[in-house]
């Protein structure tokens, strides 16, 4: 397998990337929870970061399986393949965190 440690670098840069930007997207929305009662706020915190572990998750089997397609089966340079998959999961992820707190403030009774 000679594609298995370009997808395990672009699996290791995803996951770091998205931690990052987890802690950036929970300080925000402690910001946002400014008004909310604190029984609310940590209910609103553990939805987001449970929703934001599992993108985090889906996020690096995406960069994974990204990865190993575009060189085993589209033959591009390694590099590329990582650049792409690293950029596509830390979108998707992004998205998958945004949603999470969009989410998780209805669902936790703030109004």
């Amino acid at each position: 397998m000679p594609s298995k440690t370009p997808a395990i670098i672009s699996t290791i840069v995803t996951i770091l990337l998205l931690l990052v930007f987890a802690v950036l997207s929970v300080l925000a929305q402690m910001l946002a929870l400014n008004g909310a009662s604190e029984r609310q706020g940590m209910t609103a915190m553990g939805i987001s970061l449970g929703c934001q572990g599992m993108g985090v998750i889906l996020a690096g089997i995406l960069s994974w399986r990204l990865t190993y397609l575009a060189i085993q089966k589209f033959n591009w340079n390694r590099i590329l393949a990582v650049a792409v998959s690293v950029i596509a999961g830390v979108i998707f992820g992004a998205a998958i965190s945004f949603l999470s707190i969009i989410i998780s403030i209805p669902l936790a009774g703030i109004r």
